[in-house]
């Protein structure tokens, strides 16, 4: 049953009806009363929103249907005739046949760009048949098939791939074959005829009429149906890509653990893999219908000449074997030089991801270099591909000559008579199947590396998947039970591979699937071992036991606290409840929705708003409280457009404390029923760390019924806890109520009382000021009120427009001239590209040489030896006294051509890839060199987009197209010379057709160039999304937003596969145009040849139709090849557009000012006036900062999230250059010495710690300048050392992306001993022990005191405890200085801000420090 709506005119009423009478009129949708986020704006998929639906307990969403009245049909019973409905469908599914067959559709889109019309968005609409969603579907089904019938072990994912494809495939081969048989009869019989007539005494123009006009039909035919091949060939290949890589992305959205695949990687093989899955689409037909034109030509052959020209085809065809050959060592090279840029892409995408850490420790040359060393290991590789891959293109034009000077010379050597018709003829079958041969590298290229591809895919789509826990709770008062249960990672196992330097590093660069990465925020051992990874769970021997003997009771409505020391296995617990983690024994049930909140804030490039509402409706009054109970309020008023401002990737424009703030009101706003907190509240200051604590996590979560584990190393909030968790080395220690614990006087009372010693020691300092202060302390709200300063990363300022991530332009910023010339000087100069221009000349030359020497030859007949004096018919050529003089020369051209094609392979391959690496090279350094608000406002996909895309279009397809483009461009000219040499009139046509020609190509060139750059700008979007669904996969799959994620990316494939299709349909709809134009010219020359009969000789003539007839398919061919080009080029203008427009920083070292070799000796520090604002038309963050830090002083700096504090460490690294002041180190002005002499001599320990993919050894020292005994020592100081002195290799251990298989802890602990081995002068700690425990956070201070006590150290801190002991306190306030002084006198003050904010601090643990000390 449905409803009805039925409009009288005054108003609409609601009837419900049963199906059988529903009525035409009603539309029955998915509703979805908002759209309030831009990631959910699917518009073009009916079901791509979820609007109104509500997830239910196990996370998934229910579809809520709703009855919707169109008021389009107002009057159901009205007489009047409907209206019909407009076509909305895209143009590709409207063309009826006969557009379809002549391309005519794809018009208004040409007409568009010359106009200057066309938008984006008309190349972006797509076909429900072409849909990643629909494709992917069938993909997944035969893939799911196999699986079931022939296991994991045998099932063929290229089977699967081969048969979503079979249909369309069979269609387009059989057009091929009847296009390819038209030619050959149009060669084999019309042309032989054509011939044979210029031959006859007397001349039939009747006859002859009827043969050009059956020549004429048969070109017709062989045009129309390989153009409609084509057509299919693009949609089918468009098709497989976008099933493969929406298939690719379900799994990676559905995964436990990505294993070690990293962002490069899944990116390489989504991008570049994906596409040779493309080209298998288009090229697969010309392979299969190969051997059967094989077979005709064959038959023909032996028609035409006997055994001989049997035997001289056969030879022709033993080109497939050879081609065979170089497919399988372009195969082997591909594979290894894919690994190769799989390594150079996912350490490419490190190095953008940590670019700001490059950067502050002046790490760009070695990390330069390193890149540089993997490139020259892919350009060798490349080089041995490239010289395979020239050799199989150049002796494509070879390959008829070689056979026809074979079988001639054959012919005649052996006493065979053979005349002017059969020898032109036989050349012309064999430049018909030629047409099949070019063909053929494209389609065994395509096979082979389709089949290096699916391997790669098919591994990833084994990969074990998270499973949601099925069960709930035995007792239904609980929220969550786990009962005797052992959790386990999977274990790390690595194989070493080459050093991509040895000179730099001793860093293993681990193959892709050697690099088990584990889930992010896994507290747990590293363990390693030797040997191929085990997938089955039933073995044991691939997973890491971290949790033992876990059991856990959450009852509804309660707060458990969570604590321990870094490592522990508190965060794993957290993984273990989010299905992250493998059961290996024991129960574990959950009941409802889960929320969750990372230690590291899961944010993405989105909105405020959309960042919180998640894709959830949005709701006023719960959106309202969300903000203030997670004190975002304050934040949100001071941007210029509020909650509508835009945050870029990884919220690089926010604090710590602002990213972790609305992750947390992301989480509140969900409504869910259990929150999953791990350390919410480190990121944050004291004051607002207990704002949240009280009016979200107790008042607004639990208050509210909501089930909440919070683990913490702040423990002044377990007091407040219904229940409370000690962990310690995986295992639960103690456990039990706050109070309880404390009477049993064991570990955490005693870590407990540790913490309030500190406290007291704190308190006692600030008595006097906190007995003089009391009351609420809700003055202090002003402190926080200045957010000015939100931006780079930590510590940055608001938009003032709202907007921060610029929008890619479809308009490069240099003109395709440029970029040819740029691409020129990048291979060597303008003396090399003239010798290689050369060489094709003669490889041209010496082609058509041969045949023109075959027709003199023939012209000269029997030499006059029998007095033949007819040109019509000169005699026999084995009469002719001087025959062997002819074969000699005849076959004396074809090694000639041999040498000088395999020469001109060989430096052309050279010089591409000079020009790929000198630009690669260029770029590089270009962008590593930008400032960091190139990083702020650009996707770092869309900057990998440069590296691994259009890289790969440079390396490999670019060389491929351009090699056959000069090749035909040249062979064209020269058979127009040739044809007009014997037909002059032929170049009246010539003249009048290139009229029509250049109109078409302008037409055609403004629009290909469009589509191409849509094609690119489109693809970054996706690449984008991809990446972050990489990075946040535990918070994606704990609110349930993995379908949602998979939707948005089917829409933002879809609309890159349109321009995609669309590159190679228009192409099409130049060469369907274009073959016409040659019909026109083979036409008149075949008229040249029947009405100029008795003037011009018959060999002359079969040789100028023979000829002309060739530029039917080899024309419209190059000018298709020169429209690839062209697109091409585009990535070339991609990257020329980097390396000419990005603004790059200061220079790394100024002559004449350089600093002294031990500078700074002292480490003297003054700030004067200085101010600095993060880019143009933004507000000042910094306002006029005066201060001086004496030599070795500690300072303590602190303030309000978003004061300002960080951005005294962007000034200082020159990060963002000063608007006004200096900052002098040592009396010398750090603005006029180069970035490289000031960040080398300055250390930072940074928020959010950073490590790289490698080893702890790589880790803490890269480029090799320290002993182990140093590095051992470092460790022991940032209490690492028995961590990892543990792990199966120690110092050589693997670290997989982002050191995900550390905790944060861990990772903050490696990043401090990287500081203390780089021994600065001057160093800064930016909230370095935020995420480490209260104990270890004691030791590291005193290590600190010790291991830097000759530095002049700067702290930020939001633990007040860590900077009471600094030699003075920094309060900063709205990007200004409020307060300067010692702790004492400070705190002496009761009225500075500074005494309240540690009275703040204290106030609230006054009475739990008591009931302590009474339990005690």
């Amino acid at each position: 049953m449905v409803a009805r709506v039925k409009d009288d005119g005054n108003a609409a009423t609601l009837h419900v009806v049963t199906a059988g009478d529903v009525d035409p009129c009603l539309k029955v949708q998915t509703m979805n009363s908002t759209k309030p986020m831009r990631l959910n704006d699917d518009t073009n998929h009916d079901d791509d929103n979820h609007g109104n639906n509500r997830r239910d307990s196990n996370g998934s969403y229910q579809e809520a249907t709703h009855a919707v009245y169109n008021p389009t049909y107002t009057k159901i019973n009205s007489p009047k005739k409907k209206k019909r409905k407009t076509d909305t469908r895209p143009p590709i599914d409207r063309a009826n046949w006969l557009s379809v067959l002549t391309f005519s559709w794809v018009t208004p889109l040409f007409i568009k760009a010359w106009k200057g019309t066309l938008k984006t968005e008309d190349l972006t609409v797509p076909s429900r048949k072409d849909s990643a969603k629909k494709n992917s579907h069938r993909l997944e089904t035969r893939w799911a098939h196999l699986l079931s019938k022939h296991g994991s072990e045998d099932a063929s994912l290229f089977s699967a791939l081969l048969y979503v494809m079979r249909s369309d495939v069979i269609l387009s081969t059989i057009a091929v074959i009847i296009g390819f048989s038209s030619a050959m009869v149009s060669a084999t019989v019309v042309m032989r005829r054509l011939i044979a007539f210029t031959q006859s005494p007397e001349p039939d123009f009747v006859y002859g009429s009827l043969l050009v006009v059956a020549f004429v039909c048969l070109q017709v035919t062989a045009a129309t149906t390989t153009g409609w091949s084509f057509y299919v060939g693009t949609r089918v290949g468009g098709r497989a890509r976008a099933a493969l890589v929406a298939m690719v992305y379900h799994k990676i959205a559905r995964l436990r653990s990505l294993k070690g695949k990293s962002v490069g990687e899944l990116i390489n093989l989504c991008t570049n893999d994906s596409q040779r899955v493309f080209d298998l689409g288009m090229y697969l037909p010309l392979g299969i219908s190969g051997p059967f034109v094989c077979v005709f030509g064959l038959i023909a052959s032996g028609v035409i000449l006997g055994w001989t020209g049997l035997l001289g085809t056969i030879c022709f065809l033993m080109f497939y074997p050879l081609q065979g050959f170089l497919v399988q060592l372009i195969t082997r090279y591909r594979q290894d030089c894919i690994k190769i840029t799989d390594k150079r892409v996912r350490l490419m995408s490190e190095v953008i991801t940590c670019i700001k850490l490059i950067k502050m420790y002046a790490w760009e040359i070695p990390f330069s270099k390193q890149i540089g060393a993997i490139r020259d290991e892919e350009r060798s590789v490349l080089e041995k591909a490239g010289y395979v891959q020239g050799i199989s293109t150049g002796t494509l034009p070879v390959v008829p000559i070689i056979s026809a000077t074979f079988t001639i010379i054959l012919h005649t050597g052996l006493g065979y008579d053979i005349d002017v018709p059969q020898a032109f003829t036989y050349l012309a079958l064999l430049n018909a199947i030629r047409i099949v041969i070019v063909g053929a590298p494209f389609a065994a290229k395509a096979m082979a590396e389709t089949q290096v591809a699916m391997p790669r895919v098919k591994e990833l789509l084994l990969m074990e998947e998270m499973e949601p826990i099925q069960n709930k709770p035995n007792n239904p008062e609980n929220a969550i039970e786990i009962s005797n249960a052992t959790f386990a990672w999977d274990k790390e196992s690595t194989d070493s591979s080459e050093s991509s330097n040895a000179s730099l590093q001793k860093q293993q660069l681990e193959e892709g699937k050697d690099n088990q990465q584990q889930q992010k925020n896994g507290e747990m051992e590293l363990q390693q071992t030797n040997g191929e990874m085990e997938i089955l769970l039933d073995d044991n021997s691939h997973l890491v036991t971290c949790l033992f003997d876990m059991n856990l009771v959450v009852k509804k409505g309660s707060l458990i606290g969570i604590c321990g020391s870094v490592g522990s296995g508190k965060s794993s617990l957290i993984s273990a409840l989010l299905s992250r983690m493998v059961k290996m024994n024991g129960t574990i049930g959950l009941e409802g929705s889960i929320a969750y909140v990372s230690q590291q804030a899961c944010i993405f490039n989105a909105t405020v708003k959309e960042n919180i509402l998640f894709w959830d409706d949005y709701d006023e009054e719960r959106y309202d409280k969300a903000i203030d109970a997670c004190s975002l309020q304050e934040d949100l008023d001071i941007l210029a457009q509020g909650d509508e401002t835009e945050i870029g990737e990884r919220g690089i424009n926010l604090s710590g404390g602002q990213k972790q703030r609305v992750s947390m009101a992301r989480a509140l706003y969900s409504n869910a029923d259990v929150y999953l907190l791990d350390d919410p509240l480190s990121a944050v200051d004291t004051h607002v760390g207990q704002h949240i604590f009280r009016h979200c996590i107790k008042d607004a979560l639990q208050g509210n019924g909501k089930s909440v584990v919070f683990v913490t190393h702040q423990l002044q909030y377990l007091a407040d806890c219904d229940y409370v968790i000690l962990m310690r080395d995986g295992r639960v220690a103690e456990e039990g109520k706050h109070n309880d614990l404390m009477t049993e006087d064991g570990e955490y009372a005693n870590l407990i009382r540790t913490f309030h010693m500190d406290e007291r020691e704190d308190k006692e300092k600030g008595d006097e000021s906190q007995t003089s202060v009391g009351g609420d302390l809700t003055s202090s709200k002003d402190e926080m009120g200045s957010k000015k300063d939100m931006g780079l990363d930590m510590e940055e300022e608001p938009e003032y427009e709202g907007g921060l991530i610029e929008a890619e332009s479809a308009e490069a910023g240099v003109s395709r001239f440029e970029t040819v010339l740029r691409y020129i000087r990048a291979s060597g100069g303008f003396i090399l590209a003239f010798i290689v221009i050369l060489l094709f000349l003669l490889v041209a030359f010496g082609t058509v040489f041969t045949n023109w020497w075959l027709s003199y030859w023939f012209q000269q007949g029997d030499g006059g030896a029998f007095n033949s004096t007819s040109s019509a018919d000169p005699g026999s050529i084995l009469d002719h006294p001087d025959l062997w003089w002819y074969q000699i020369i005849y076959g004396c051209s074809v090694p000639a051509l041999i040498i000088i094609t395999l020469f001109k392979a060989v430096v052309f391959t050279k010089t591409t890839l000079r020009a790929t690496t000198h630009l690669h090279d260029e770029v590089f350094k270009k962008v590593v060199s930008c400032p960091m608000s190139f990083f702020d406002t650009t996707p770092s996909g869309r900057i990998l987009n440069r590296f691994s895309k259009d890289m790969d279009e440079v390396d490999v397809r670019l060389p491929f197209f351009l090699d056959s483009w000069i090749q035909n461009m040249l062979l064209i000219l020269f058979t127009i010379g040739i044809v007009a040499s014997v037909y002059p009139w032929f170049l009246i046509s010539v003249v009048f057709l290139a009229f029509f020609f250049i109109i078409v190509v302008a037409l055609f060139n403004r629009t290909i160039v469009h589509i191409k750059r849509v094609d690119n700008i489109s693809r970054s979007p996706w690449f984008a999304h991809l990446m972050t669904t990489v990075q946040s996969l535990s918070t994606v799959h704990a609110y349930g937003k993995s379908d949602l994620f998979m939707r948005r990316f089917h829409r933002l494939l879809d609309e890159n596969t349109v321009p995609k299709i669309m590159f190679h349909i228009a192409n099409r709809w130049l060469a369907f145009r274009l073959d016409f134009l040659m019909m026109l010219l083979t036409t008149t020359a075949a008229i040249c040849v029947v009405f100029t009969h008795g003037h011009i000789p018959p060999a002359y003539a079969g040789l100028a139709l023979s000829y002309a007839t060739s530029l039917l398919g080899l024309f419209q061919y190059t000018i298709r090849l020169t429209a690839d080009v062209d697109a091409h080029f585009t990535s070339v203008e991609r990257i020329v557009d980097y390396i000419k427009n990005l603004t790059s920083e200061a220079p790394a070292k100024v002559k004449d000012h350089e600093p002294p070799a031990d500078w700074p000796k002292e480490g003297h520090m003054k700030f004067e006036k200085l101010k600095m604002r993060y880019r143009d038309n933004l507000p000042l963050v910094l306002q006029g900062i005066s201060f001086e830090a004496k030599p070795k002083e500690k300072i303590g700096i602190v303030g309000r999230t978003g004061s300002g504090k960080s951005s005294l460490g962007v000034s200082l690294f020159r990060l963002v250059e000063k608007e006004a002041g200096e900052i002098k180190i040592d009396d010398i002005d750090i603005s006029a010495i180069g970035l490289y002499d000031l960040r080398s001599k300055l250390a930072i320990i940074p928020q959010d710690p950073v490590l790289f993919i490698g080893t702890i050894r790589y880790n803490l020292d890269p480029f090799m300048q320290h002993n182990d005994k140093e590095i051992w020592s470092a460790l022991e100081k940032t209490y690492m050392k028995d961590k990892v002195s543990k792990l199966d290799n120690q110092l050589e251990a693997p670290v997989v992306e982002s050191g995900d298989n550390f905790s944060v802890g861990e990772r903050q602990l490696l990043c401090m001993a990287r500081a203390v081995l780089r021994k600065s002068k001057i160093l800064m700690l930016d909230e370095a022990t935020a995420a480490i425990d209260t104990e270890t956070d004691s030791l590291v201070q005193s290590t600190i005191r010790e291991a830097f006590s000759d530095c002049t150290l700067l702290t930020i801190a939001h633990r007040l405890q860590t900077v009471l002991d600094s030699d003075k306190i920094m309060v900063v306030d709205d990007g200004k200085i409020a307060e300067f002084d010692t702790p004492t006198n400070l705190l002496a003050d009761s009225n500075s801000l500074f005494s309240i904010m540690v009275a703040d601090m204290t106030r609230n643990k006054e009475p739990k420090d008591k009931a302590s000390q009474e339990e005690n």
